[in-house]
């Protein structure tokens, strides 16, 4: 045997080769990538935002919310008279007015009989009938510090006497007696008020 073949082998010096990691992916840093990541947010968001925006109207639609209360006040008229309530109203409403509430009646120590009238946003004519006095009616509807104005003949089918009254941000109204009860109407500066009384009455409804 040769003293090649007796030496033991030696380790090899040289060390293995490692291998380059492969980086992480990453997007471009550019210009144009941000305005696609953008755009891309844009088309996910909006039609998430028009669904939600779509379901909310559905909803305040089913529930009314977009519909404007029209009261049935000429059954609310009847049903009282049926009932031997003594009650004031108009015979018909101008063009565009309509009843935004309920016509109610109060009975008790205090009866009052009251109907609301509404037109567009800012016009308004209120009506009360009650046993309360002329000052404490033009208190709770005109304003506190009301006052009370003149006297006008204003022919109507339920009376022809009037009181004036006012506030000081020209809100005004007008009372009168009729039965030992008080009749007051009221409503804004530059409002319909003395238009309603012409059309007054305490004639049974017709159905």
């Amino acid at each position: 045997m040769s003293d090649t073949d007796q030496q033991p082998a030696q380790p090899s010096s040289e060390q293995p080769s490692e291998q380059p990691e492969t980086p992480a992916r990453s997007y471009p840093r550019t210009f144009g990538a941000l305005i696609g990541s953008m755009i891309f947010l844009l088309v996910l968001v909006v039609p998430i935002v028009l669904i939600v925006q779509w379901r909310g109207n559905l909803e305040r639609e089913v529930s009314g919310a977009n519909q404007t209360y029209k009261a049935d006040w000429a059954e609310a008229v009847r049903s009282a008279q049926a009932a031997d309530i003594d009650v004031i109203y108009p015979r018909e409403l101008p063009s565009g007015w309509y009843a935004n509430t309920d016509p109610s009646y109060q009975g008790g120590e205090e009866p009052a009989w009251t109907m609301s009238f509404v037109k567009g946003e800012t016009s308004y004519v209120g009506l009360e009938l009650s046993s309360r006095s002329a000052q404490s009616l033009a208190q709770k509807n005109i304003d506190t510090q009301a006052k009370e104005g003149d006297e006008v003949e204003i022919e109507t089918d339920v009376a022809t006497t009037w009181t004036e009254w006012s506030d000081s941000d020209g809100d005004s109204g007008y009372s009168t007696e009729v039965d030992g009860q008080t009749l007051m109407l009221w409503g804004p500066k530059d409002g319909d008020v003395r238009d309603y009384l012409d059309l007054l009455t305490d004639e049974p409804l017709a159905k």
